[in-house]
């Protein structure tokens, strides 16, 4: 490298002088890594070119016991003629070891040293007679005491000799022999070089070696940030970077990204353990430290005085390893920590903890090393800081690290009210987390409860959590601590409570909840009393202040309308509005899942199933970065449930599996019953019976039948029975499902309209009376004017009557259901309408509805729809065609390019919010090209469109 060669030179000119009689010294320094070995040793290469005979070694920490160990590698290092070996092994002969107890005299010691010095000084000048000699020492400073006299006492001898001493030493502030470097630099042929370590330039030069030119330019800079110009580490980033390269790109390493692997790692190592023990000791304090490394606290740590640990730092920066008082690369740091004895990481650990937070460092930092530290140490500080760093993990999306910080932090708290406060937040967490973790929690939350140290969101969590594992008696007695008393809401809204209750009475409609009262479909009261837990009157009491009943107390809380009202009355606007402001306001990692999944339901049954999905993907995105995999999967399941409403199965399908993917069937305890409910609809509709034979096969657990998630499975089931043509399983399924919707006040055929559903079964199997007699009830239950109930309540009902009576009422319920938005269901009903066109001679009404009834069903993948279809499209009348223009051309001529794509969707069955939607417009936009639409082909509604549209606008696309 050019860096190197003036050096070379440098030395070789000074051989050059040697060789003419003038023997020369040359003392190379430089800090550790900067390459100092390897310009000696190619050194010794031109020196042996030139006949010169190389005499050399290397000294060693290890060795620096051995009196004269470096004087005999040097004289061994080489061939010598015979009598000169037998001469320097007699010289070095180590003196015999006697018995007695009295220690070697330290003067006869000097006196024999000063022999072997004289002796081998000897014998090199006689070598130097025949040809120049050149004697090198690499590390110089770890030579041991008599070999560093015997080189001063040869230095002092061979000014007219061809002889050269070349000796390299790692550069400190203050030299291990002060006297013998005072010595060997004040003689008038001693020169000094100093090295430093490898500028950008000289980066970029050692990187051209191995790869391309352009290469080594781009990535010399990142290089050399990382290593300071330091060979060693230089060396290990090389090797990393070309074994992943190769790996990756085929061999071509300069296109991988710059990686630091094991051999950076090794050469971080070989760099420290090869220097003096003090820089290793500086470097781990400065390592366990991190951002709040300084000289000060440095010194701190290692209990020595800061005077003593600011050279030592200006050393390890000379070296590259630092820049300042920081590392240079995590992955230097990383190695240092590595490399902590375990018998001594603990203990250093918490010091630095200590010293951290007495300087006021980040909660999350000496969190990091409390948690290495493992706990064990009960300081009233810790649960603090622990708690606090546990908050900002959450805040920056570190589920995990937060549950390790709030484990360390029970184990470090003392306080009974504040180890259930810690308790209740690390329960929260890994709720969200895995929920079936949460099961270890229970016991010491149920003690927090009976002695009153829990607030009431967390009660309700316990209540929560006793019942998702199976524990339904001690949740309703722990959810009875409400006894009808307004909840002192603490951080969470009016709009979060209301929505958390209206869920916890859907789905475990047998225990009372904050309120004292199950979910009810006609606002009355269920009849069923609160249970309430021993001591918690008097504490109910305490909270009043002794003042009114609890029915007074609570007049006035639920002002507004909620998911109640939503399914009993489909009034909409204000439960949406304070929906809104719950999903705008909440964060996951603090938010209650109860309160985000009540808003949810409120968009899907006052039919914004736009608003449903946007907040489903908005929060999944934000669960998966957190890693809140209980969220992701129940947001996942969510977003199956409002697919099937859309009727659009394969995405029904893919969510409902993620679901069950992203948690596992026993952290989804009862509810596991959602996501499989979801896929077993969906796979049923989709025509593939054998998978949904294998779900209804699956075992579910039996505390799931006092739960909504049982009706909710018996009903997908019931489906799967109907499509495989059992009939009477089907029914059963339908009606047992009923009867618990009943006995639970659930009976809104918003949720599951499980009269329809038993309506089918009774055509099937011949009984139209009693099919008819439950879908006019379903149309006088509450809720019933929905569009998507009122729509598949007539497409029911119309089968049960005359074949002349049929179409008028499918027909609204066409308009119904593409109101709803459900298209699944709107191609069941455009079948049967077509069926009613052709039972009627309307051969060409027939086959429209069937054509555009096949074209819904394939966006839905509803396959078994598409094959009972098939005959349709051969029906009498085939040739027919429908009322507007007269050829497909021109249905496409006389609209503009925006009327046709909304057009188009129109006759999918997607409603106009979806429309705008999808095409980025507004809701009014889109009525506006619908009424020019309407007008320009001569129709009234979106289900005289022509069906020919969407396929035209796929073979545009196309």
């Amino acid at each position: 490298m050019a860096e190197r060669r003036v050096e070379l030179e440098t030395l070789n000119r000074l051989f050059t002088e040697s060789v003419h009689g003038k023997g020369q010294v040359v003392l190379i320094t430089g800090p550790g890594a900067s390459g100092k070995s390897e310009l000696v040793s190619a050194f010794h290469g031109r020196a042996e070119d030139e006949g010169a005979l190389v005499l050399s070694a290397a000294g060693s920490r290890a060795e620096r016991v051995l009196p004269l160990g470096v004087m005999g590698q040097l004289f061994r290092s080489a061939v010598l003629p015979h009598e000169m070996t037998e001469q320097v092994e007699h010289l070095l002969r180590p003196e015999p070891m006697g018995f007695t107890a009295d220690e070697p005299d330290p003067v006869t010691l000097g006196q024999r040293h000063a022999q072997v010095a004289y002796g081998l000084c000897a014998l090199l000048l006689e070598l130097a007679r025949d040809r120049p000699v050149v004697l090198s020492v690499d590390d110089v400073h770890h030579a041991d005491g008599p070999s560093l006299q015997a080189l001063l006492y040869i230095q002092r001898r061979l000014t007219s000799s061809r002889t050269m001493l070349v000796l390299s030493e790692w550069q400190q502030p203050r030299p291990a022999y002060p006297l013998f470097h005072a010595e060997l630099t004040r003689q008038p042929n001693c020169t000094r070089v100093r090295l430093a370590p490898l500028s950008g330039l000289g980066v970029e030069e050692l990187l051209r070696e191995h790869m391309a030119a352009e290469d080594a330019r781009r990535l010399a800079p990142v290089f050399h940030a990382v290593s300071g110009g330091n060979l060693v580490l230089l060396h290990g980033l090389i090797e990393d970077h070309c074994t992943v390269a190769a790996v990756g790109h085929g061999g071509a390493c300069a296109d991988a990204a710059i990686a630091t692997g094991e051999s950076f790692r090794q050469a971080v190592l070989s760099c420290l353990h090869r220097w003096e023990p003090r820089l290793l000791e500086v470097a781990q304090a400065a390592a366990l430290l991190g951002e709040s490394a300084s000289a000060f606290a440095v010194a701190r740590l290692l209990k020595v005085k800061a005077a003593s640990v600011e050279p030592v730092l200006g050393a390890l920066n000379t070296t590259g390893l630092l820049d300042d008082v920081r590392f240079r690369h995590p992955a230097v740091r990383a190695a240092v920590l590595g490399d902590l004895a375990p018998e001594g990481q603990a203990v250093m650990h918490l010091r630095a903890a200590r010293l951290m937070y007495q300087d006021g460092a980040a909660p999350a930092e000496i969190a990091g090393h409390l948690i290495t530290a493992g706990g064990g140490v009960d300081e009233g500080w810790m649960a603090d800081v622990l708690r606090d760093a546990a908050k900002q993990a959450l805040a920056t999306g570190e589920a995990e690290r937060a549950i390790e910080c709030l484990d360390l932090a029970l184990q470090a708290c003392g306080d009974e009210r504040e180890r259930a406060a810690i308790t209740a937040l690390l329960a929260r967490v890994q709720w969200g987390v895995n929920p079936s973790a949460v099961s270890r929690l229970i016991r010491p939350l149920t003690a927090a409860f009976e002695r009153g140290h829990l607030d009431g969101t967390d009660v309700m969590a316990l209540g929560r959590y006793l019942f998702w594992h199976g524990r339904g008696e001690e949740a309703a007695t722990t959810l009875g601590w409400f006894d009808g008393s307004p909840h002192e809401s603490d951080s969470w809204t009016q709009a979060e409570l209301d929505l958390t209750r209206d869920w916890l009475r859907l789905c475990h409609p047998r225990l009372p909840t904050a309120e004292g009262t199950p979910f009810t479909a006609n606002g009355g009261a269920p009849g069923m009393a609160a249970v309430t837990a021993p001591g918690a009157a008097q504490r109910t009491a305490q909270r009043r202040g002794g003042a009114g009943t609890s029915a007074e107390r609570h007049r006035g809380v639920r002002t507004e309308a909620t998911l109640t009202d939503v399914m009993n009355n489909g009034r909409g606007d204000e439960a949406i509005g304070r929906a809104e402001q719950v999903l705008q306001s909440c964060r996951l990692s603090d938010t209650v899942m109860e309160s985000v999944l009540g808003a949810l339901l409120v968009f899907i049954h006052a039919d914004r199933l736009d608003k449903a999905v946007h907040w489903c993907v908005t929060l999944g995105d934000e669960a998966k970065t957190r890693g809140l995999h209980a969220w992701s999967a129940t947001l996942a399941d969510m977003r199956a449930r409002v697919a099937l409403r859309q009727g659009d199965l394969a995405a029904a399908e893919r969510h409902a599996r993620q679901a069950l993917a992203d948690m596992s069937p026993q952290s989804w305890g009862v509810a596991v019953g959602s996501p499989m409910a979801h896929l077993l609809q969906a796979t049923t509709a989709m025509g593939r019976l054998a998978e949904a034979e294998e779900l209804t096969e699956q075992v579910v657990p039996e505390d799931m039948a006092h739960t909504w998630f049982w009706p909710r499975y018996l009903y997908a089931r019931g489906h799967y029975y109907l499509a495989s043509n059992r009939l009477h399983a089907a029914l059963g399924d339908f009606q047992t499902c009923g009867a618990l919707l009943k006995d639970w006040n659930l009976d809104l055929p918003g949720l599951l309209p499980w009269r329809t559903a038993s309506g089918q079964v009774y055509l099937r199997l011949g009984r139209p009376e009693a099919a008819r007699e439950l879908v006019v009830e379903q149309l006088g239950r509450p809720g019933a004017g929905n569009p998507r109930v009122r729509g598949v309540s007539l497409r029911v009902l119309a089968a049960t009557g005359d074949v002349k009576k049929r179409a008028p009422m499918l027909k609204e319920a066409v308009e119904r259901l593409q109101e709803s938005g459900d298209r699944l269901e709107l191609a069941l009903a455009l079948a049967d309408l077509s069926d009613a066109h052709h039972k009627l001679g309307e051969f060409a009404r027939a086959r429209l509805m069937a054509r555009r009834a096949k074209q819904i069903a394939k966006s839905c993948h509803a396959e078994a729809l598409c094959q009972r279809l098939l005959p349709s499209e051969g029906a009498d009348g085939a040739g027919d065609k429908a009322a507007g223009p007269s050829s497909e051309t021109e249905v496409f001529a006389v609209l503009s390019d925006a009327e046709r794509r909304v057009a188009a969707l129109a006759a999918l069955g997607h409603t106009n919010r979806e429309i705008g939607g999808k095409l980025f417009i507004t809701v009014s936009t889109v009525e506006q090209h619908l009424t020019r639409v309407y007008r320009k082909l001569n129709v009234n509604r979106r289900t005289d469109l022509p069906t020919e549209l969407p396929l035209l606008m796929a073979d545009t696309a196309g």
